[in-house]
């Protein structure tokens, strides 16, 4: 899997099938004579056999090939991959697609209840590879751990082995650079927060199998930010803070202060047109269920004045942790609406109904079948465009919106309700 893309690095994710020595060959496609190879990794058994291999001859704009070289083998086939246009002060930023991926189920018979199927519909991936994204988002339960898999080390790398097998084709993972956040399947019971016995071993597994999400080292959170083009993610923890019991003496958490901090300053600093915040629990959704941000009333209310305040420009929200999809919109009188596309599941079996009062949902977005969507961002640098679409199993619309730059600037004259 290419596991990271910037402009002078690649990061590749290799999982063996045993103990082995690998590395990664790979040479630019215009100059096959000149490989590099990257440094040998060990996989052992206490990490499932991963490794991530750092590609650090990596430069802007070049299309590269690259194998794997397993105990000295050269693996076939050859996959590819094109390292990002550097646009900065010499070019308008470069029009990029974004696939993004919700729950995903796949099947292991011997842990499945008798006459239910809870995912299914795994060719999903091929139409998502039929995009030709240029990167893809994993928005929350990609696993979903088992109670089989809750009391040990050895079961959270199982199932996460057993997910990541049921994805096809390998050039989806081979050739577009994957990027993810966790929800409640991927991290232990739906109640599981910051005081989970087993709290430090589902970290690391998900680390494990997403490199990525354990970058920012200082926080215990796993938080991260991965910028793109004029567009800038960041991927909140919705699990591992999460301080949801029903306490009446403690004000209910999700994010904690520490994360929220980092979000705040990181947001401040942020040049992007776009700023996406990703995270595993629906963020806008008013319903006050645990699953939704909402159910923290007071860190939610906190954090969007906070923007609100700070002016924070170009928001837009993308949740995952949810069975349906939608698209939730809080209009303010004196500043921009926000947005927050929720992706209902990919291969995990959808909803049939709703129950849940959401009275933000914007009419003729929700939707109670396997889905995917992109989010396409394009037009002049003075003027982008931000265009959402979700498709269903067969890649067909269900519906689409496209909102501007300029709709979301903070104008405290302007009324857009």
């Amino acid at each position: 899997m290419l596991s990271d893309l910037t402009f002078r690095e690649a990061q590749i994710w290799v999982q063996a099938d045993s103990e082995a020595s690998v590395r990664v060959e790979y040479f630019d496609e215009n100059n096959p004579k000149n490989t590099h190879f990257t440094s040998k990794v060990l996989t052992e058994d206490s990490s499932a056999h991963t490794a991530n291999l750092i590609l650090s001859k990596v430069e802007p704009g070049i299309q590269y090939r690259y194998r794997i070289e397993l105990n000295g083998e050269i693996l076939k086939p050859y996959y590819s991959f094109t390292s990002p246009v550097y646009f900065h002060e010499k070019a308008p930023p470069p029009d990029v697609k974004l696939a993004l991926a919700g729950a995903h189920y796949n099947l292991d018979g011997p842990f499945e209840p008798p006459y239910s199927k809870y995912g299914g519909a795994y060719s999903i991936f091929q139409k998502i590879y039929e995009e030709k994204p240029d990167l893809m988002l994993w928005v929350g339960n990609t696993a979903h751990i088992r109670e089989s898999d809750q009391d040990s080390r050895s079961g959270y790398l199982k199932r996460y082995t057993k997910a990541r097998d049921g994805i096809k084709p390998n050039a989806l993972l081979a050739e577009i650079p994957h990027y993810a956040v966790w929800s409640s399947g991927d991290y232990g019971s739906l109640d599981s927060g910051r005081e989970m016995s087993l709290k430090a071993t589902a970290q690391a597994a998900f680390i494990n199998f997403w490199p990525k999400s354990g970058s920012v080292v200082h926080q215990d959170a796993l938080c991260y930010s991965h910028k793109i083009s004029d567009m800038e993610l960041f991927f909140l923890d919705s699990q591992s803070q999460r301080d949801s019991n029903n306490n009446p003496s403690k004000i209910p958490e999700i994010f904690s202060s520490q994360q929220i901090a980092w979000l705040k300053q990181a947001l401040i600093e942020s040049k992007a047109t776009f700023k996406l915040i990703v995270s595993g629990a629906p963020i806008l959704n008013p319903s006050k269920e645990k699953k939704n941000f909402s159910f923290s009333e007071i860190e939610k209310a906190q954090l969007l004045e906070h923007f609100k305040t700070h002016k924070i420009e170009g928001l837009l929200f993308v949740s995952g942790g949810s069975y349906k999809g939608e698209l939730t919109r809080i209009v303010h009188s004196s500043f921009y609406s926000f947005h927050d596309l929720t992706v209902g599941p990919s291969t995990a079996s959808p909803l049939d109904s709703d129950s849940e009062l959401n009275f933000f949902r914007i009419p003729g977005t929700n939707t109670f079948e396997r889905q995917y969507a992109t989010i396409e961002v394009y037009g002049e640098e003075t003027d982008r465009k931000l265009k959402m679409t979700v498709f269903n199993l067969a890649g067909v619309e269900l519906w689409s919106r496209i909102i501007g730059q300029r709709e979301l600037t903070a104008n405290e004259d302007k009324n857009d309700a």
